[in-house]
């Protein structure tokens, strides 16, 4: 399963990676810091899924996640952001998004997360 990483922070990608690498099956395609980064990178690379931040260097998560949908129907999103708050979290689930993690409180779920949507793709989904 290819996964696609849109956040600002390099230390949250790096993270990420990290607990990403540990997964079987699972690998990340592409990283991007802006919108424009984002929908490009994501729509050349076509992965599974995205993750999400909300702020990003340029532009915002929730929007790039509205325009790569255009694009690529059947990706799969999660948002993982500091900003959780109701506007958010409707906002990215309106945008598409599966799963709406708070950074603070959610950070480790992306490992169970990405782990069940690998499983589950490999009972039929590509």
């Amino acid at each position: 399963m290819k996964v696609f990483l849109v956040e600002d922070s390099a230390e949250i990608r790096r993270r990420l990676i990290e607990m990403i690498d540990d997964i079987d099956g699972v690998e990340v395609v592409g990283e991007a810091e802006t919108y424009n980064q984002a929908v490009a990178g994501i729509v050349q690379s076509r992965p599974d899924v995205a993750i999400f931040d909300i702020k990003l260097a340029e532009g915002n998560g929730i929007d790039a996640l509205v325009e790569v949908k255009r694009h690529l129907p059947a990706l799969r999103g999660i948002v993982l952001s500091n900003y959780a708050t109701p506007q958010h979290i409707k906002a990215s689930t309106d945008a598409g998004a599966e799963y709406f993690l708070d950074k603070t409180a959610d950070f480790e779920r992306i490992v169970e997360i990405l782990a069940h949507m690998q499983a589950s793709s490999n009972g039929g989904r590509d």
